[in-house]
């Protein structure tokens, strides 16, 4: 018998695909650093209630529809914009290096994704693969956990990689310390003290309906809905203002900004900023948990009215990439 397969030495990469669960032409995947990975092939077998008459015994089942989904964990970093766009739909890149990409909501596109099992000598190709939800925390310390959940059409078992030699750009992560600067309302603030479940949701279309008669019993296409922007801001409870632009629906806004050195975007001063332009909280009073300070929770939606950014959500990345 040979080894067991350790997850500390798999590996996943990620190219965007021309058209739904069509392979790219000419391979160029990018490594993507995590900690770990759910992706994964799945078929229910679909039972017969027909009975046989002579005993009790089962028939053989009908096969299902098949099912690729999972989850991606891993860290906030300077180099792994194909997420970024993979969740946010389109992404435009100025400059001459460093670079700005600048992500909005926009049409999803699909994305191969592959793992490697090194000591298996043995590859997972997924393809089809589309972004239904990005979760995160905005916290002080510690690095910035992200959660990217995808769907998709099939999956592959081959003996060789989709590429060879994928792009490998290191791992650059932000985190709690990074955080150079937080807006409410375009003022910086000093009392918000983490942002939880900050969270993108594409509303991805999962359903039968997307199956085709005649098919190969995988997924033609996942259709993407509206886009919903959620999250909680956690602030001391210094002053009563927070609350009272949730009890009064008041637009506001919220802007992070992390940056490793200066943010400029060369070589270990990446940066990478989160705006959302328009949102209103939905108010919750300050109850009195014990004798600690108080904490104002208020739940935040986004939304994209007239903002300048036309878009709920945007990420701004700068880095050494010349294209994601």
């Amino acid at each position: 018998m040979g080894a067991t397969e350790k997850g500390v030495i798999c590996q996943l990469v990620i190219q965007k695909e021309p058209s739904y669960k069509v392979d790219p032409v000419t391979p160029d995947a990018q490594v993507i650093y995590l900690r770990s990975d759910t992706i994964a092939f799945s078929r229910p077998n679909e039972s017969s209630d027909v009975s046989r008459g002579a005993n009790r015994n089962p028939t053989k089942p009908a096969r299902g529809l098949d099912d690729v989904g999972g989850d991606i964990s891993t860290e906030l970093q300077a180099y792994i914009g194909r997420l970024y766009e993979g969740v946010m739909g389109t992404v435009v890149t100025t400059g001459t290096g460093p670079y700005v990409h600048t992500f909005k909501h926009g049409p999803l596109s699909s994305w191969m994704l592959e793992r490697k099992y090194p000591t298996l000598g043995k590859y997972a190709k997924y393809n089809g693969c589309k972004f239904g939800k990005l979760s995160m925390d905005v916290t002080t310390k510690g690095f910035q956990n992200i959660t990217v959940s995808t769907s998709g059409a099939k999956e592959t078992i081959s003996d060789a990689p989709f590429d060879a030699t994928p792009l490998d750009l290191g791992k650059v992560s932000f985190d709690g310390r990074s955080i150079m600067l937080i807006e409410e309302g375009g003022v910086a603030i000093a009392t918000i003290s983490k942002i939880s479940g900050l969270t993108i949701d594409n509303g991805l279309d999962l359903g039968e309906e997307n199956y085709a008669l005649g098919g190969d019993g995988s997924r033609d296409d996942i259709p993407e809905g509206m886009v919903k922007v959620t999250g909680t801001a956690h602030a001391m409870f210094k002053t009563i203002d927070l609350y009272n632009k949730a009890k009064n629906g008041t637009e506001s806004s919220i802007r992070v900004k992390y940056a490793l050195g200066d943010g400029n975007g060369t070589a270990g001063n990446e940066s990478l900023e989160l705006k959302l332009s328009e949102l209103v909280y939905s108010p919750k009073t300050p109850p009195i948990a014990g004798p600690k300070g108080l904490v104002v929770e208020a739940p935040f939606e986004a939304y994209y009215e007239n903002s300048a950014e036309a878009s709920a959500l945007q990420l701004i990345l700068k880095n050494t990439q010349a294209s994601i």
